[in-house]
């Protein structure tokens, strides 16, 4: 009986994974392609310099690295114990000044756009401009 009990939880375990990963997937496509809005209508306003997921500009990592240092950007607490991050390999920077963020908390996930700029000491001064809940 043992045996039975722990097969089930054990093929419950693999169907909620399964879930979560096909929820992540989904969630990744939408923001694709809502990134990719962003981007055309950046490029339709003459912004000529807006790159893509896969063409980063050069310095693009650090600017990520900074982003994910500041979670208190992320204007929504965490629920039932979690808390909100930045997930860098799934943000991105959209044009020089402005970073699209990902974050979640383990239960709920959000994006937002943040418009940055260098210092003269050399730190990333961030703004919010939008965030929302998925």
């Amino acid at each position: 009986m043992a045996l039975v009990l722990a097969l089930a939880i054990t093929a419950l375990w693999w169907q909620l994974a399964e879930r979560r990963a096909r929820l992540a997937e989904a969630r990744l496509a939408a923001t694709e392609a809502r990134l990719g809005a962003i981007e055309d209508s950046l490029r339709a306003h003459g912004r000529g310099d807006v790159t893509t997921p896969r063409d980063q500009p050069e310095g693009s990592a650090e600017i990520i690295s900074d982003l994910a240092r500041h979670p208190e950007l992320i204007p929504f607490p965490g629920v039932e114990g979690g808390t909100m991050r930045f997930y860098p390999s799934q943000c991105r920077v959209i044009t020089p000044g402005w970073a699209y963020g990902y974050f979640e908390d383990g239960h709920v996930a959000g994006h937002g756009l943040f418009e940055y700029a260098k210092d003269r000491a050399g730190r990333f001064r961030w703004k919010r401009i939008a965030a929302t809940l998925e």
